[in-house]
């Protein structure tokens, strides 16, 4: 049985991570709209960017992550820092309930194929971009979605996460997509 695992992402996974994007980027982004778009994307400048990406993380809370199934990769995310979003009625400066800053990040990819779909992959890597946030003292996750993008919801939803009451709007080829914000806090193991 092929084992099934997430690593932090080689530059030699560039190639891969490009071939993902190219499937799964017109799917999320036409799931915004009702309009017919014509979306071209090539897998090698895809490629380029994010080798150019992996061999230069701007610091150690950057992460690119993939999912293999043995050294097959299947599925990537990436994860960075980011700030708190502060809503009407949440501490200005950015503290919580607590009194305790809120550190947050985001998972700005999270990117798996149809066809590896029941893998699991999405669930891995998801749970790896948590882990690695919670390591490096976050307290919160974000992730934007496309909205409409289905399977992004049920995943995030399904793991605990929830819609913000924050929207974004992106116009693409004449047509604008809004994407929603969706977090979840993130509760500490207690020290022993």
């Amino acid at each position: 049985m092929t084992k099934l695992s997430v690593r932090a992402a080689r530059i030699a996974d560039a190639a891969a991570i490009g071939e993902i994007q190219v499937q799964t980027l017109p799917a999320a982004i036409q799931s915004g709209t009702d309009q017919p778009l014509e979306l071209a994307f090539s897998a090698a400048e895809l490629a380029a960017q994010w080798e150019h990406t992996i061999a230069n993380l701007p610091g150690p809370n950057f992460w690119v992550l993939v999912a293999v199934a043995g050294e097959v990769v299947q599925g990537f995310a990436a994860v960075m820092p980011a700030e708190p979003v502060i809503l009407e009625g949440d501490d200005a400066t950015g503290l919580d309930d607590d009194g305790i800053p809120r550190v947050a990040f985001e998972i700005t990819n999270l990117d798996v194929p149809a066809q590896f779909a029941t893998a699991g992959h999405a669930e891995r890597l998801l749970a790896a971009a948590t882990d690695l946030a919670n390591e490096a003292g976050g307290r919160e996750v974000h992730m934007w979605v496309i909205a409409g993008n289905d399977p992004q919801t049920q995943l995030l939803g399904g793991a605990g996460f929830a819609p913000r009451p924050v929207r974004r709007v992106a116009e693409i080829n004449g047509a604008e997509i809004a994407e929603h914000l969706w977090w979840a806090l993130i509760e500490s193991a207690p020290s022993a």
